[in-house]
């Protein structure tokens, strides 16, 4: 199978619950292809997988990470958890290929708002900044070829290893943008 190309650039925003600050659009061009996350994803029988990533950096021990994904029809999510970690996501992410934005639930931005808010991620005044945040990059992106990615992070994985889980959102999110493309090339063929 075709590995799909993905996006010119993915535009990022999303939510530091850390530090409760608002951040994006960032662009991202992606280098490599998460060949063995993709290939995991495009076997899933069904529309979710759940499983560990493992990354790393130079010089310093891998981490591991255990992710939930779901495709949506519209948008990839993605729900990541420290590794063996029983207190709710370090972060959750999510992915819009150009190719979905058509489909995109016109009240995306308040269910993912609410989405995050049940799982305790979005609070002390973190509602009004993402939902506004998330409609204003939607907006932004009309007519344009990017992939948008929106994350919010849970300030729950230490400060000093923050890099470590920046790497493991880039790979899950290269590897579901790659996923819903390939998805979208088998349903036409």
């Amino acid at each position: 199978m075709r590995i799909p190309a993905c996006a010119p650039e993915m535009v990022w925003y999303g939510w530091d619950s850390r530090t409760e600050t608002w951040h994006g659009p960032n662009t991202f061009k992606p280098a490599t292809v998460p060949r063995r996350l993709l290939q995991a994803l495009q076997s899933t029988p069904g529309r979710s997988w759940y499983g560990p990533v493992k990354c790393c950096t130079a010089g310093e021990p891998e981490a591991r990470f255990f992710v939930l994904i779901h495709d949506l029809s519209d948008c990839a999510l993605a729900m990541i958890y420290c590794d063996e970690s029983r207190t709710g996501p370090a972060e959750i992410v999510v992915t819009i290929p150009p190719e979905h934005r058509a489909r995109l639930r016109p009240e995306f931005a308040f269910e993912f708002l609410g989405f995050t808010r049940f799982l305790g991620l979005a609070g002390n005044g973190g509602e009004l900044p993402i939902h506004d945040g998330v409609e204003a990059a939607i907006h932004a992106a009309d007519g344009s070829g990017d992939t948008l990615v929106f994350s919010v992070s849970s300030g729950l994985w230490p400060h000093d290893m923050e890099h470590m889980l920046s790497r493991c959102v880039e790979k899950v999110a290269v590897a579901m943008c790659r996923w819903l493309q390939t998805t979208a090339i088998d349903q036409v063929a």
